[in-house]
């Protein structure tokens, strides 16, 4: 994953989200525990999974952001 500077000023990741879970009953279940879809701007985390945007984070929960589809 590519190395990029976070909202919050700290260092974090930047990649597409099929980069980030190994599969998509992997981001279901992190997504219904933390609404990620609903952060990514999405209303399923099927419609976000099939969108495949690109996404940025860190050890920050704030910092989780859709940054392009």
């Amino acid at each position: 994953m590519k190395q990029v500077k976070c909202q919050s000023g700290i260092v974090g990741w930047q990649s597409r989200l099929h980069s980030v879970y190994n599969s998509y009953d992997e981001f279901e279940s992190y997504s219904e525990i933390y609404g990620i879809h609903s952060r990514l701007g999405y209303d399923t985390a099927e419609a976000a999974w099939e969108a495949n945007p690109v996404v940025q984070g860190s050890v920050i929960p704030s910092d989780y952001r859709k940054v392009s589809v």
